[in-house]
This record gives C-alpha cells, structure tokens and sequence, in this order.
C-alpha cells in the first residue's frame, strides 16, 4: 500500500474553498487537526460543506465553515450570544469562538471515513449525539484520551 503524502496548505486555500461556497458550490476537504475529535479525525477523513446563505437560522449542534482569528475551521454551533454565533470544537475544552453569520461559509453536510463508510452531518441521530457530546464537554479531558487508547 503507497502511503499518502501529507501536503499543509496555506489558510488561503481555504479562502478559495469559501469563495466556491459563496458561490453555491459544495467544496470536499481533507482535514487535519483534531479540535473536532471524535467525530472528525483529522489527518484521515474528508468532508464535504455545503452553502449557506447566512440568513437561515443555524440547525442545533450543526457545524459551521467559518472565519474566526483569520483562520477557516469548522467548529460545533452551540448557541447564540447576541448577534454572535457560538462555536466550540468537539475536541476543545473551554474556547469558544464568537462569530458573526456573516463570517459563516458554509455547513458541514458529510464526513467520508477512509473506510469507505460516510456520516450526514445533518442527520437528527447524529446531531442529538453531538448534543450529548456537548453535555460532557467537563469530562472531555477524561474521555478523549481514553477514545484515542480505544481507537474510537
């Protein structure tokens, strides 16, 4: 098996992939980091985001593509504060990122797993996980670890 060579893209590939975005295309992307662990392992999955339009309101526990700090990232919408959309990744303990939907590209719609398998991201099931994954953020610390040492 031919192993894949890891290539970092500078943060305005993403600006291109955002523009696509704000042109109604869908964009796929392979991801690294692992601030959305367990539900995106980066450095081995790929997803695909989808448009939006910045007027709809944001789905419960949907994942963003937004800019914030000037960076792109696709974090977990938790809320609202004011006028500011609220994202925290899955794998992040305390950060929360303000956001104004202006910022917001698109949303997270599939994740494509190595194995073949995929994941919609919109799907009720999958999202009342995340809300679950939410509640136990102050246990995060205990939990991603044990994850990692299960391969989960």
């Amino acid at each position: 098996m031919q192993k894949m060579r890891k290539l970092v893209v500078p943060n305005s590939f993403f600006e291109a992939a955002a523009e696509e975005l704000r042109n109604g295309k869908s964009v796929r992307l392979h991801v690294d980091g692992q601030s959305m662990y367990p539900f995106i392992h980066g450095g081995k999955d790929e997803i695909e985001v989808i448009p939006y339009d910045g007027k709809s309101p944001l789905e419960a526990w949907c994942c963003p593509f937004y800019r914030w700090g000037g960076n792109y990232m696709i974090h977990r919408f938790i809320g609202m504060n004011g006028e500011m959309c609220q994202m925290l990744g899955d794998g992040n303990l305390y950060r929360i990122e303000e956001v104004p939907k202006c910022d917001i590209a698109g949303i997270l719609q599939t994740i494509y797993h190595p194995d073949g398998t995929s994941q919609n991201c919109r799907d009720s099931h999958w999202l009342r996980k995340a809300a679950w994954w939410y509640r136990l953020r102050k246990l995060r610390r205990f939990l991603i670890p044990i994850f990692k040492l299960l391969g989960i």
